[in-house]
């Protein structure tokens, strides 16, 4: 195989992959399938999505109506505590008190008007920061309102039956205006970054979380976890370029000094040399863990890939840079190339790769990705099997992730191993991986969700990522 020919062959995966896929995109915010509320981590890539069709008007409003439903006192029912082994995985009632402890994050999921639910025993970090992410990425990047009514696909037509007369009207009301969603939403992310720095319990720059409390909520993870410290630096990282081009240097420069934190806690705490990869320190206290007398639990995950993002992103590595940096990302790589390094802290590249290499050593099974490098010894609100669910399975949204990441460090060859299992076949249907919500890599048979929304547009997000670097031939 020559060294042009993986890239060929991403492309022409790439190509039939978004054709699959393109009709579903569009359709809703939700996950998909038998999920029909929205929730607000799968939203942010859904709606990265829609941006990168051109649905700015589409994607406006969801922003706007997502960040409506920040928690606060006495603003919304809401229950909590389903996923957490301290309330026996029983929901109960947020009152005002719960509301104002909570007060800034973003509920896990939103079910109606006047109703969401905070699925573990506090909010999850990982939903609060990646839309934190992907709406300053999408405020900072849209076009204005008399720009974007250029674009066919965001014009009104005047049928007061249609849907595009309901765009009108919220137009009128400023739920699609760039400015007035910026003015919006721009507090509240500010109000969110304030919750989660409270989620750094011993101010080491590293949050905190309680079981459950991420998107693989079965796994009972409890402590400091590599991929939700990837998810606050990504959150910061696009926060602070938004302040600094709404002309609040001031703001931008303290949410960068939170990001650079974290990143030099997320190297100083959460490497391993020994193991050579990124893990999380997962405390075994109250979690029964077989009765281990272990008080720390290292499990190498899928997920920590999501650290490498949160990393790069807005740098040169990043095929969804801002493009107006693009001068000064190029002096500063010039700048860290004289002092052998393009990234923001020293041996980043060296362990990113390490990490990435444990990866496919570790976790990849026949050249099925999957979520764990072993089976779970614990699993709540409800026991799993093996091969079932979050225990040692094959997630495409997550494997997604993971693309993108080796995306960042140019490591085709993997990428397109990644997307032909993607694109591959389930056992005994039509539909291709990438459309349900997991897969038993035993069976190969698909499960869950189906169509799942956050799959289709996680693995589109990567091929879009690594198609910008082929057009720039940034490739090595």
């Amino acid at each position: 195989m020559t060294a042009e020919q993986p890239w060929q062959d991403f492309i022409i995966k790439a190509v039939m992959f978004s054709g699959q896929t393109s009709e579903h995109v569009l359709q809703s915010v939700n996950p998909g399938g038998v999920y029909q509320a929205i929730w607000c981590r799968d939203a942010s890539y859904i709606l990265l999505d829609w941006f990168l069709c051109g649905n700015f008007h589409g994607v406006l409003q969801q922003i706007y109506q997502i960040w409506d439903h920040q928690i606060s006192p006495n603003r919304e029912r809401l229950v909590y505590g389903r996923g957490s082994p301290d309330f026996k995985f029983s929901a109960k009632a947020g009152g005002a008190d719960i509301q104002r402890k909570f007060e800034g994050a973003l509920p896990t999921t939103i079910y109606q008007v006047g109703f969401s639910e905070v699925y573990g025993k506090n909010p999850d970090i990982d939903s609060t920061s990646l839309m934190i992410g992907t709406s300053s990425y999408i405020l900072a990047r849209v076009p204005k309102e008399k720009d974007s009514k250029k674009d066919s696909s965001t014009s009104t037509m005047a049928s007061e039956h249609s849907s595009d007369y309901v765009t009108s009207l919220l137009s009128k009301v400023g739920m699609t205006d760039t400015s007035n969603v910026t003015q919006f939403v721009v507090p509240r992310m500010l109000r969110a970054v304030e919750y989660l720095e409270s989620r750094d319990i011993d101010n080491d720059g590293l949050l905190e979380q309680s079981h459950n409390e991420d998107w693989m909520d079965t796994a009972l993870r409890v402590g400091k976890i590599v991929y939700s410290q990837g998810c606050w630096i990504f959150g910061l990282t696009h926060l602070s370029v938004l302040l600094s081009k709404l002309g609040r240097s001031a703001e931008a420069a303290r949410i960068t000094r939170l990001a650079d934190k974290a990143i030099d806690a997320v190297n100083q705490k959460l490497w391993s040399e020994q193991e050579g990869t990124y893990m999380d320190i997962q405390t075994t206290e109250n979690s029964d863990y077989n009765g281990s007398d272990d008080k720390v639990y290292r499990l190498l995950t899928q997920d920590v890939t999501y650290y490498l993002i949160g990393a790069t992103a807005n740098t040169v590595n990043d095929g969804f840079k801002d493009i107006t940096h693009k001068q000064k990302d190029m002096h500063k790589q010039e700048r860290q190339e004289k002092n052998g390094t393009l990234y923001r802290t020293p041996q980043f590249h060296d362990r990113a790769i390490s990490t990435l290499d444990a990866i496919k050593e570790r976790v990849w099974k026949d050249n099925w990705p999957l979520v764990t490098e072993e089976k779970l010894r614990k699993t709540g609100p409800w026991p799993l099997k093996p091969y079932q669910y979050h225990n040692h399975t094959f997630w495409p949204w997550i494997t997604g992730i993971e693309m993108l990441a080796r995306s960042r460090f140019n490591q085709v060859q993997e990428c397109n191993i990644l997307l032909s299992k993607l694109i591959s076949k389930d056992k005994k249907t039509v539909g291709i991986h990438t459309f349900y919500e997991w897969i038993n890599p035993i069976t190969n048979e698909g499960r869950g969700a189906y169509p799942f929304r956050t799959g289709i547009s996680t693995v589109r997000l990567a091929i879009t990522d690594l198609a910008q670097k082929i057009r720039e031939k940034r490739f090595v």
